[in-house]
Formats: structure tokens, sequence, C-alpha cells
């Protein structure tokens, strides 16, 4: 059995012209909204994760790896 998603309701309030806008180009407003939010959320949790990313990384040669002698160890072996 499927179980359905939960869903609130979220008012939120636009300048008259740019209702008319999004509806004049097709769209039907609260998908318009839906999509908006969900493409800032991912945006800005990918930011969050770049700058954790950026925090958090370890250069290569301080752990060991050199990926210049990687590399032409494999070549050699070739």
């Amino acid at each position: 059995m499927k179980v359905p998603k939960l869903t609130v309701v979220i008012a939120v309030r636009v300048p008259e012209a740019l209702k008319e806008e999004i509806e004049k180009m097709g769209f039907e407003v609260s998908a318009f909204v839906k999509e908006a939010i969900e493409a800032e959320l991912r945006r800005r949790k990918s930011r969050e994760a770049t700058g954790w990313i950026r925090e958090n990384r370890v250069p290569g040669k301080e752990i060991g790896f050199d990926s210049v002698q990687i590399l032409r160890k494999m070549r050699e072996a070739m």
C-alpha cells in the first residue's frame, strides 16, 4: 500500500504583474512556485555541500597520494 505524501499550504504574496506574467507564459502559478522553491532548495543545498567540501578538503600530497607518480607507473606497466 502506497502512503500518500503529506502536503501543507503556503500562502505567498506576489505583485499582481508577476502573477500575470507567469500566467501569460502559460504556466500554472502553483506549479511554477513549487518548481521555483524546489530549484532554489537544490541550489542552496549544493552550495552548502560545496562549501563543506572546500572547508574539509585534505590536499592530496598530505595524505601521500601523488597522481603523477601513479600515472607514470601505470604507463610503464603497459
